[in-house]
């Protein structure tokens, strides 16, 4: 490791060690009470990794840059993993083995260690956790490649990168808060009370201004301010850089997440004269069209696989030969409303988990009727059958499968085995 990547990791561990993040709680009550899910925990997305695996928590996981709670987040649902939770800050890990302690979470192990050292814990795991870690790295690509090393062949990375182009007014306010002369370290709260004035003051035209509704209303907690606009390392990916990311650390992409972001089919390109063109494209291009009208996108949560896996271990096509096998699961946060254009029992589908609240999807009678029957259990054909759609009928047969792709690309399904 050179002596500038060191300098950044020593800048990067100061931070979160005087900020840590995410703002620490103290007690796991209300998440474990409420029955949620970390983003990502197997308990709930098991079958985002292994379609057509049975499913277990016999796993050995990877928490990279685990901060100050999801490494228990996460454990206290798979009680049967074996976890590992790694960072560079002793404050995050400290706090960690408090909320560990105090709800009796005996599987997580934790070490105080960089990514770019995941070697010397001479471990191999079914499933890592990279989210929020990789863009504060000197070098992503060590950082990635480390991790995928790690990594069993069938294996998976959750991730999650910024976004370039949603954070560009963050990037522009970072560079200005530079150059007079402010860092994490040497900010007092009267130096946050001038960035928060600044931000409150931008024109209405800067990049930030336009986006700001994305960013929540937290510029008033120190350690989420500092954390967005004081990091002294923080880069922004666009979806071609992940593809490209991904290649150069030998994997490759299983499953993009909150696919509607970027899909074509769910924006208004789907009404536009260039759309036809637009879906001749391979789906990563389509991807970087959609994420390019949008510009919006803060962050990029993906799966990755080493490139060795065999791509039957994970792909579930609708499509394929075997798709009336295949069962669609709901995506728990789905919020479902009548539809008030019709009494036709018509609905209308949305999700509180995407960014842009442009993304719907409206279910007709028949559509609706079928989603109705999708419970995580019954399969394709035998939806079919509940609802009176015969195995021979060919126009039937392309109707539910070109439905259930729709529903997938909302984000409103996953498909398993």
């Amino acid at each position: 490791m050179n002596p500038d990547d060191r300098n950044i990791i020593t800048l990067v561990k100061q931070q979160y060690e005087r900020f840590p993040y995410p703002v620490a709680i103290e007690s796991l009550e209300q998440f474990i009470s409420s029955g949620a899910r970390q983003g990502g925990c197997p308990s709930l997305c098991f079958h985002w990794y292994w379609p057509y695996r049975a499913k277990t928590d016999d796993l050995d996981i990877l928490i990279a840059g685990c901060g100050t709670s999801q490494a228990a987040k996460i454990a206290v649902n798979v009680p049967g993993a074996r976890v590992t939770a790694i960072d560079i800050s002793e404050r995050s890990i400290e706090h960690t083995r408090m909320l560990l302690r105090k709800h009796g979470i005996t599987n997580v192990e934790l070490h105080l260690l960089p990514v770019e050292q995941v070697a010397s814990l001479k471990k191999r795991f079914d499933l890592i956790f990279a989210t929020g870690v990789l863009h504060h790295l000197a070098d992503p690509v060590v950082g990635m490649t480390e991790l995928r090393r790690a990594l069993r062949t069938d294996g998976s990375i959750y991730v999650m990168l910024y976004g370039k182009y949603g954070r560009d007014g963050v990037y522009y306010l970072q560079e200005l808060i530079r150059r007079v002369g402010l860092t994490a370290m040497n900010a007092t709260s009267d130096d946050l009370d001038a960035i928060v004035s600044l931000i409150n003051h931008l024109p209405r035209y800067h990049s930030f201004s336009a986006k700001r509704e994305f960013f929540g209303d937290n510029m008033q907690v120190a350690e989420e301010l500092v954390d967005l606009f004081l990091h002294p390392q923080d880069r922004g990916y666009s979806i071609p850089d992940i593809y490209d990311l991904l290649a150069r650390c030998g994997l490759k992409m299983q499953r993009v997440l909150l696919r509607a972001h970027y899909d074509p089919r769910c924006s208004a390109l789907r009404d536009m004269k260039l759309y036809q063109r637009v879906r001749k494209l391979p789906l990563p291009d389509q991807f970087a069209v959609g994420e390019l009208f949008r510009a919006a996108s803060l962050m990029h949560f993906f799966i990755a696989c080493p490139n060795e896996r065999a791509d039957d271990t994970y792909i579930t096509d609708i499509q394929c030969d075997h798709w009336r096998e295949l069962i669609p699961v709901r995506h728990p946060m789905i919020d479902i409303k009548p539809s008030h254009a019709s009494n036709t029992g018509a609905q209308i589908l949305s999700s509180p988990q995407h960014q842009f609240p442009d993304i719907q999807y409206s279910l007709p009678g028949r559509e609706s009727a079928f989603f109705r029957r999708i419970n995580g259990e019954r399969s394709v054909g035998e939806i079919m059958t509940t609802v009176g759609l015969g195995a021979s009928d060919d126009s039937a047969a392309q109707w539910v499968r070109n439905f259930l792709e729709d529903l997938d690309a909302h984000d409103f399904i996953w498909l398993r085995g």
